[in-house]
């Protein structure tokens, strides 16, 4: 387990699932949500500054970090019905949310979901779930060409084994983003062979089950009313997914663009994610 000061690491019973999170802080809460290929350790930057004023939750995803990673349960929904599983057995009613990738999709899910139980929501490098027409593209799936090898049925677990998603790090890092440390404690977590196949079927699952319907307008039926703040970097491959098509779904959301940035802003970039949140969620 790596080392940030001033946390707490804890565990939860989430309908049978054993939930990691780690802690730090007091007051109201926020949870830190990650994404692939991480855990809550992508937080650590941010970690620090945040729980002067909140109490920080950080959990672990299913299949990810030191939550447990069972065979199934991939589908971004249940990711979603584990974040509420989680408050309600921490017995917090509404909270602030931070996602990043997975993160940010399951958050989108659960808030539009459970409203109730959020009071403002920040999603990091991910597209709102309202694809415009036609956006889900042969082009636009090129841009996602990795999440064909990792859900793939032998080359998935086969690219895991073999460094993929260091490599992926590593293209997306800018100078100082992760150390080799760093990028070890990410690579170790992921091989575990559980864990390895958590990550094919969370892609998998998104490529067979989930990515037609969300092209349909699975999402359509929903209307945001969280106040929203999505971020994405301006060189995230998954920027020329962000249309304007969310307008018509959005009480109240926007849309920034981080200059200099690729897909990992919480590692890239944490001195802009951690003044956007300061400015908004409070």
């Amino acid at each position: 387990m790596p080392h940030v000061d001033g946390v707490q690491h804890r565990y939860a019973e989430v309908d049978g699932l054993r939930m990691h999170y780690a802690e730090a802080g007091a007051g109201d809460p926020l949870v830190l949500q990650h994404g692939w290929p991480q855990h809550w350790f992508m937080w650590r930057h941010l970690i620090g500054p945040l729980s002067e004023r909140f109490r920080v939750i950080c959990p672990d995803l299913r299949g990810h970090g030191w939550s447990a990673a069972p065979r199934s349960g991939y589908l971004k929904s249940q990711l979603a019905a584990d974040l509420v599983g989680l408050l309600d057995a921490l017995g917090i009613e509404r909270t602030r949310y931070v996602g990043h990738d997975w993160g940010a999709f399951a958050g989108f899910i659960a808030v539009l979901q459970n409203p109730e139980r959020f009071e403002r929501f920040m999603p990091l490098s991910i597209p709102p779930p309202w694809p415009s027409p036609g956006a889900i593209s042969p082009r636009t799936l090129l841009t996602a060409w990795y999440q064909l090898v990792l859900g793939g049925p032998v080359i998935g677990r086969l690219s895991i084994r073999f460094g993929f998603p260091r490599m992926l790090l590593q293209a997306a890092r800018k100078a100082g983003t992760f150390s080799d440390e760093e990028l070890r404690v990410y690579e170790d977590a992921v091989k575990r062979p559980d864990y390895a196949n958590a990550t094919v079927q969370m892609y998998r699952t998104f490529l067979l089950h989930e990515l037609r319907p969300l092209a349909a307008g699975e999402f359509n039926r929903y209307r945001l009313t969280v106040p929203t703040r999505l971020l994405i970097g301006q060189s995230d491959p998954l920027g020329a997914s962000v249309t304007e098509s969310w307008r018509e779904h959005a009480d109240d959301m926007d849309v920034e663009r981080v200059p200099g940035a690729s897909h990992f802003l919480p590692e890239e970039k944490p001195e802009v994610v951690l003044d956007r949140a300061l400015a908004f969620l409070p």
